[in-house]
């Protein structure tokens, strides 16, 4: 069974990029990234892909990279002459369903907020890992908020079965707290 996984980064007010990049940088949540992420399947959306592609930034090595639009053809087309599929590869379907996937892969969803909505609200997920920046930086596109939360500090949006099972300070130059979501364990008596 192939592991659902989103993954994300995100400042004390929600924030996870602008203008189709992150607005800060962690060497530890890149190498945490890095790492958790190595030889399994990134998902993207278009606009994530748009704005790392322009700063020389993707496909990211080591890893099969999808990207999820509308214009998946297009993209396609434009792309099929510079990278392998099993590199580089677009799909109009979250599931991917229609992408071959690397054997024993685990498929991280890694933004942005489009992609974070419909993944949290569409796809049975197994885990949720959060990077959270204890700063705020100048971003105009979010994760999505907890609408219990809307008068207080920023909490994300997360499916009602997760729970928090681990949450630790990583230390570095720019602290910032990793945590992880499972789904709750069901007691049957």
């Amino acid at each position: 069974m192939t592991q659902k996984i989103l993954i994300a980064a995100i400042d004390r007010d929600g924030g996870i990029g602008k203008d189709g990049y992150m607005p800060w940088h962690y060497p530890a949540d890149l190498k945490l990234f890095m790492n958790l992420t190595m030889g399994n399947t990134i998902v993207m959306g278009r606009k994530t892909f748009d704005g790392m592609f322009d700063r020389d930034k993707l496909p990211l090595k080591g890893r099969q990279n999808i990207i999820v639009t509308s214009a998946a053809a297009e993209y396609k087309d434009k792309f099929a002459d510079k990278y392998p599929t099993s590199e580089l590869t677009f799909t109009t379907d979250l599931h991917c369903s229609d992408v071959e996937l690397a054997k024993d892969t685990k498929i991280f969803y890694c933004g942005g907020a489009n992609l974070y909505q419909q993944v949290l609200d569409l796809i049975d997920l197994d885990i949720i890992y959060l990077s959270r920046l204890e700063e705020s930086y100048d971003c105009d596109t979010f994760f999505p908020r907890n609408s219990d939360s809307i008068d207080q500090d920023f909490e994300p949006y997360l499916p009602k079965q997760f729970e928090k099972s681990f949450s630790d300070k990583m230390a570095g130059q720019k602290p910032f707290t990793f945590q992880i979501y499972t789904p709750k364990q069901l007691i049957i008596y």
